[in-house]
């Protein structure tokens, strides 16, 4: 089917807007939070289901539902999406109960798991030419990036003027404007000889979903809980299976020579970095700004757009930086760059934080997590056989999900056991010992109550400083690893990566 060039400009315009409601939902949330326990007197763990939910059903389908969008229409599982979200989030947003908001949250992983595979195959199918393909997705790398960094700033306007479920409300004009659009402008596209893998796309689910759910629980219960321990198991089990068959399997839904391939594993790889950092650093500097620092969620969200700004400039600057440095050098100089805007947190950071290494720091972050993440996915995709796009896509998305759940779960674990290992030196009754170690923000309220004052601050100085400790260390180990995977990947990526090339049709 032919495309002209304003079209295919177009087309990927609404593909971004469909993208953004999903990972500008990932993000708005979080600052919502507060103001729906105290609406819904919801529990610390149905908060905690009210956003683990949505992970699970997304990261769970990604790549059967990638698959079945191959085989049946790209375009309409786009669409399928759209609505499913829009709809979810208007049940969401009418919730007056914590089962009814888990239970639309979770209808929104099943919508954005329809949405996240088509957008990047679809791209793929619309831009043959390398080079415009390249930009292309630079532009969606950018507004991943913008929606996701602008999420805490929209969720503390939303909190600070309206109620918590125009958190959810927000989506639908933005859902009916990219259903209507996707409808008028895309193309479809599809590979309906492909024969479906019902067996691979089972197992698939199954251990996508049991790892998911331990890595979930290990960032609440620990390591070494005993249903954790269970779930991953059963997640290594049903991933051996699945690898197994998919080698046998003659119409395998995952090409297993991917792997093979450097110009995808590589790139993967960086991904997976670039995500597990930027959402492990809005996760913990989040709750410094607001708990330690007293910032409220407007101005807590501020503070992280730099980090925001840093992406977009990276993501449209990574096109020219890889055609005059080249693939290796702009994935592994962007997580390089990434890694010194860490550096610049460990030798900063304390109670009271200076502005200038907040915003230079988030920038540098976000800048080189821009320049990075562009070059990324188009290796990645253009690695992939065009046919199975959708399958890629899903690849790509899935390793951005559970990079996110590793992130809270593994950087979560390791802040708080430097936490409590500073916690449990304070000598104080049994009661209030046990508040300070349940996390900062219970510590907080129970020092809050405390009546005397000089017991309030000597408290208030001790807790604070064991969580930055914990920061501090997550940092120094983001840090270094960010720099040596880069140095990594500049070694190890060919330097002439192989991609698809031809002149748009």
């Amino acid at each position: 089917m032919p495309y002209t060039h304003e079209k295919r400009w177009k087309a990927l315009g609404v593909l971004c807007l469909a993208m953004s409601i999903v990972t500008l939902d990932n993000t708005v949330l979080d600052v919502a939070l507060p103001s729906i326990s105290n609406d819904l007197l919801a529990s610390m763990r149905e908060l905690q289901w009210i956003v683990n939910i949505y992970i699970l059903v997304f990261a769970s389908i990604l790549i059967t539902i990638g698959a079945l969008g191959d085989q049946w229409g790209r375009k309409r599982f786009l669409k399928i999406g759209i609505a499913l979200f829009s709809l979810a989030s208007l049940g969401a947003g009418l919730s007056s109960s914590t089962t009814e908001l888990i239970f639309f949250r979770a209808l929104s992983g099943l919508g954005a798991a329809f949405i996240m595979p088509s957008t990047l195959s679809i791209i793929t199918h619309m831009f043959i030419n390398t080079d415009e393909r390249m930009k292309a997705i630079g532009l969606w790398s950018m507004i991943f990036g913008l929606s996701q960094g602008l999420g805490p700033l929209v969720g503390g306007i939303i909190i600070e003027y309206a109620s918590w479920h125009w958190v959810f409300f927000i989506n639908l004009p933005i859902g009916v404007t990219a259903w209507y659009a996707a409808t008028r402008i895309l193309p479809e596209s599809s590979n309906p000889n492909t024969k479906a893998d019902i067996l691979g796309m089972v197992l698939c689910i199954f251990f996508l979903f049991a790892l998911t759910y331990g890595i979930i629980e290990a960032g609440e219960r620990g390591w070494s809980d005993k249903s954790v321990y269970i779930s991953l198991s059963f997640g290594v089990l049903f991933c051996a299976l699945f690898i197994v068959w998919e080698r046998r399997c003659t119409h395998a839904m995952i090409p297993f020579e991917l792997f093979e391939k450097r110009t995808f594993t590589i790139p993967s790889f960086a991904i997976a970095l670039i995500v597990f950092g930027m959402v492990g650093s809005m996760f913990f500097f989040s709750q410094l700004f607001q708990t330690v620092q007293g910032y409220n969620a407007l101005e807590a969200g501020l503070l992280l757009m730099p980090m925001t700004l840093g992406v977009a400039i990276g993501s449209k600057s990574a096109p020219r930086a890889v055609a005059t440095y080249g693939m290796p050098l702009s994935i592994g100089g962007g997580m390089i760059i990434s890694g010194l805007g860490m550096a610049i947190f460990v030798v900063t950071i304390d109670v009271h934080m200076p502005l200038w290494a907040i915003l230079i720091g988030f920038f540098v972050h976000g800048l080189g997590m821009g320049l990075s993440m562009p070059p990324s996915t188009d290796s990645i995709m253009g690695s992939i056989p065009p046919q199975k796009a959708g399958v890629g896509s899903a690849l790509n998305d899935t390793t951005i999900e559970l990079s996110a759940a590793m992130s809270i779960a593994v950087l979560g674990s390791y802040v708080n056991r430097i936490y409590l290992l500073h916690v449990k030196e304070i000598e104080v009754d049994a009661s209030l010992s046990k508040a300070l170690q349940t996390s900062i923000q219970t510590a907080h309220q129970a020092i809050s109550a405390l009546p005397d004052l000089a017991l309030r601050e000597s408290l208030f100085f001790r807790v604070d400083h064991a969580f930055i400790e914990g920061i501090f260390h997550t940092m120094i180990v983001g840090c270094l690893f960010s720099i040596l995977s880069g140095l990594l990947a500049i070694y190890l990526l060919p330097k002439k990566a192989s991609s698809r090339k031809g002149k748009t049709v």
